[in-house]
């Protein structure tokens, strides 16, 4: 009799778990059948984390009229940066060289937000009037075929760009090969 309790138990325990497993999986009339269900891969836009020209310039005016500019000292930008730029013109990151007053910096500004980094070091001497440049996404859709040349869609190149004294310059690497272009800062146009 000692032997068949353990039995029993187990028994009625399988019974209720098919019960309860049976009740859960039974739908109601009025709920609808799900199609393919199980796993589905989600996938974020890599743009989505892009940011473009037009609104890294439009922050930088937000940014440094809320918390850098002091009357009679507004900031002047020497130097931009643009990491890892996709075929759009749209980047990671952009870094902006400038200086207030005495002081410079540079201003650095992704999807997290703005980081300010003071720099001692000198900072070009020309001015980048940020309103009269070629925007990025002129830059690559004038120079499309040349930036992206003969690149099979499989090999991820990483570019950079980089503007300073009216010149952009285009750093391109790719499994550790590499090439420059530059372009003009106020046209796009390359400049062979």
């Amino acid at each position: 009799m000692q032997k068949s309790i353990p039995m029993v138990l187990a028994f009625t325990l399988l019974l209720a778990l098919i019960l309860c497993c049976a009740c859960a999986s039974q739908s109601s009339p009025n709920q609808t059948l799900q199609k393919n269900s199980g796993f589905t891969q989600i996938t974020q836009s890599a743009d989505a984390s892009r940011i473009s020209f037009d609104e890294a310039r439009q922050k930088l005016r937000e940014y440094g009229s809320d918390l850098l500019n002091e009357p009679g000292n507004p900031t002047v930008v020497y130097y931009i940066l643009a990491r890892d730029v996709d075929v759009s013109g749209n980047a990671m990151s952009w870094i902006f060289g400038v200086k207030q007053g005495t002081r410079s910096g540079l201003m650095v500004f992704d999807r997290s937000g703005w980081t300010t980094i003071p720099w001692s070091a000198t900072l070009p001497s020309e001015v980048i009037d940020i309103d009269n440049i070629a925007s990025t996404d002129m830059v690559f859709r004038q120079n499309n075929a040349v930036i992206i040349g003969n690149s099979p869609p499989s090999v991820s190149e990483r570019r950079d760009l980089e503007l300073q004294r009216g010149v952009y310059t285009l750093t391109i690497t790719s499994d550790g090969a590499g090439r420059i272009l530059t372009f003009d800062a106020k046209t796009g146009v390359l400049i062979t």
